[in-house]
């Protein structure tokens, strides 16, 4: 405990000493941002704390823009003030002085026309002053939403200038939301037309000459368990009992690198891309849909080729050995994850033949009901299932014993119409039918990235860095305000014993969020050096080569591992390129998939507003501030806000000293973290993505 108040302590000196230096000469430099409320402030590297501008002194700069600031003097006071002995120094003032680099480029806005006058007001608030737009505006019409590019700003022009690069269509309209994420964070559905033309050649079925030197293993009972609206199917399980009644499970991954060649329009896009986007209604691919719903897909019922990791386990569980091998799969049955809870957890047949299938414009190549297959198949299926659980249950338990963190938790889907309008919005609890796979590609994952050192090779590793100790600290003293305590977190042993007391709390999802918060963000990298979260020294993507380009790289390696002819060794430097490239991908779509989440969810609840039918809605209070708080709907994981404007004024509500309360003149109408309260949705921000609510009256 006393290392950590150390470092932390030595880490914060260090960090006045740097910026006094910096601020010493006059100047600093950092990235300007703007708060709500419209007033300026610029984070600078090596401060904790970012610096707030003087009124008005952002000039011509922009959120985002990397600036240098300069001291500015003193504000004189009002009239003659008397000098009071022991007063604290003015606090220094501080101002843009000049532009290093603009931080804006292209940005979403709304259209304004007055008469000649178009202007445009930017979807961001952050992006604080209205636009004038040059150059042809004539096909937007007024208040439609479009895609515009930043032009210039210099004094002492009163406003800065853009252009429109792409008009999107009516405002608040669901199919506009979904094109203004994609031009947002340069996503296409569409491919160039030599990435069609070269995947139009691909065949839809596997050839025979395909299948000289791989195992044939499409008499092996094969399965695919998937999520309910999934299209394109990255891996499947095999189980066969051996001699001796030892267990041979086959962890089978699509074979994307025997389609898409190095160097081909198919492979440069790919890189591009470095992975699929998930939106809601709308799956952004890596590959075209020939490949990634076609001939890579494995489907059911259809032969394709893998790449396999068979391993062998003996009765009790044991790992007993693994091998990598290229081969041949039928897959016999498609499952979603509750089809296969369904088999884990159902005795009568009967009752798994009658369960109601999933709604079929949701679900992606169900393949043949459940209710069509024979008695004997269904059986197979429970058996192989019940067979594969048994074994994965004792690789989880071991995993976690080893310091693997349980970050696992519920999450939501939100099901939408053909025009994206939300229908209805359903909890996906990660239950023992995801732990089933989870383990199993884990396992690969790990097996593969041991043969790549085993053999010295260079590849892409999944790494996750050491948090900082600073940041476990801060988590330390946020969780105490939620009663619960713990020891030093720099020992992974109190940090398990921390995430188990989380799972067990009223807040899990809140505390789970702030605790990966703490953690550093996980990337890719040329070297493995080491995975915190799943406490792995080496680690990779192995097993999604269709909707990931770290994974097709390293199945291209595996590729030179099983060829018996001379393979050029791996460029570890272009390796490090594609790695940093593919972590900033995949940082953008995960802003995206979110952006696009919050977007659906803000439509969901508008329509209370717009139908006028208010509807109580369960909330549990997760964060006071001191302008009202936060909340968490447990039935839906949307977060909103309960300003202190909505509350009753009879009641006179304040936050308490310890800020974990808002106290009213009743001492019984407190409201305090955790509390669980009824709320109707008050009113909704689309630029913000934002919610606000309001109690709910007796």
């Amino acid at each position: 405990m006393g290392d950590i108040q150390t470092r932390v302590k030595r880490s914060s000196e260090h960090t006045k000493y740097l910026f006094k230096n910096a601020v010493g000469k006059n100047t600093v430099h950092g990235v300007l941002f703007f708060r709500r409320n419209g007033r300026a402030g610029v984070r600078v590297e090596g401060r904790e704390d970012p610096i707030s501008l003087a009124q008005g002194a952002s000039g011509t700069a922009l959120d985002g823009d990397e600036v240098e600031l300069r001291r500015l003097p003193p504000k004189k006071s009002k009239g003659k003030t008397k000098k009071k002995f022991g007063r604290k120094q003015a606090k220094p003032r501080y101002g843009v002085a000049k532009i290093l680099k603009r931080g804006t480029d292209e940005f979403l806005g709304y259209l304004s026309k007055s008469g000649k006058k178009t202007t445009l007001v930017a979807e961001s608030s952050r992006l604080h002053v209205p636009f004038k737009v040059i150059g042809d505006s004539s096909t937007a019409r007024n208040g439609e939403k479009v895609l515009a590019k930043f032009h210039r700003w210099d004094s002492p022009a009163p406003v800065p200038s853009c252009r429109i690069i792409r008009v999107l269509g009516p405002a608040g309209d669901p199919v506009t939301d979904h094109i203004g994420i994609l031009a947002k964070y340069g996503l296409s559905g569409e491919f160039p037309q030599k990435v069609d033309d070269e995947a139009e050649k691909t065949p839809s079925k596997v050839q025979p000459k395909d299948l000289t030197g791989r195992r044939d293993l499409r008499k092996v009972f094969t399965l695919t368990i998937d999520p309910l609206d999934a299209r394109d199917f990255d891996d499947a399980l095999s189980l066969r009992t051996m001699e001796k009644g030892d267990f041979e499970v086959g962890v089978h991954i699509a074979d994307v690198s025997a389609y898409v060649k190095p160097d081909s329009a198919l492979d440069h896009e790919a890189r591009r891309r470095g992975n699929s986007t998930y939106l809601v209604g709308e799956v952004v691919p890596m590959l075209p849909q020939k490949l990634s719903n076609g001939i890579c897909s494995l489907v059911e019922d259809e032969d394709r080729l893998v790449k396999s990791v068979l391993f062998r386990f003996g009765k009790d569980g044991s790992l007993r050995g693994s091998k990598l091998v290229e081969s041949v799969i039928r897959s016999d049955k498609r499952l979603t994850y509750e089809q296969a809870k369904l088999f884990m957890t159902e005795k009568d047949l009967a009752a798994i033949r009658s369960a109601k299938p999933p709604q079929s414009r949701y679900s992606g190549n169900p393949g043949v009901p459940l209710s069509k297959l024979p008695k004997g198949v269904l059986g197979q299926i429970r058996d192989t299932i019940k067979t594969l659980w048994s074994i994965a249950s004792k690789l989880r338990v071991s995993r976690l014993r080893a310091g693997s963190l349980d970050l696992a938790s519920t999450e939501v889907k939100i099901l939408v119409d053909a025009r994206g309008v939300p229908e209805r919005i359903i909890q996906i609890e990660n239950d023992d039918s995801h732990s089933l796979i989870e383990e199993f590609m884990l396992l690969a994952n790990e097996t593969v990235a041991k043969e790549l050192r085993k053999r010295k090779l260079p590849g892409i590793h999944r790494v996750h860095p050491d948090p900082d100790p600073e940041n476990l600290e801060e988590l330390r003293a946020f969780v105490s305000l939620y009663d619960l305590s713990c020891g030093d977190l720099t020992n992974r042993k109190e940090v398990t014993k921390l995430l188990a007391s989380i799972h067990k709390h009223p807040l899990a999802q809140v505390l789970r969020i702030k605790f990966l918060r703490s953690l550093k963000q996980a990337c890719y990298r040329a070297t493995p050096d080491g995975h915190y979260g799943l406490a792995k020294q080496d680690y990779l993507h192995f097993t999604s080569p269709i909707r990931r380009y770290a994974d097709l790289v390293v199945h291209r390696i595996v590729e030179g591992i099983l060829s018996s002819g001379q393979r050029k060794r791996p460029d570890a430097k272009r390796l490090d390129g594609i790695a940093k490239h593919i972590s900033v991908t995949e940082r953008n779509s995960v802003d995206a998939e979110r952006e696009s989440v919050k977007t659906k969810l803000v439509a969901f609840y508008e329509r209370e507003l717009k139908e006028n039918k208010p509807t109580p809605h369960d909330a549990v209070i997760t964060d006071i501030m001191k302008k009202g708080f936060f909340i968490e709907l447990p039935d839906t994981l949307a977060r909103g806000f309960v300003p202190m404007r909505t509350l009753p004024r009879d009641q006179n509500y304040r936050i308490a000293t310890n800020g974990t309360s808002i106290v009213g003149r009743d001492p019984r109408k407190r409201l305090k973290l955790g509390q669980k309260i009824k709320v109707l949705v008050y009113k909704v921000d689309h630029a913000e993505k934002q919610i606000d609510f309001k109690l709910a009256g007796k």
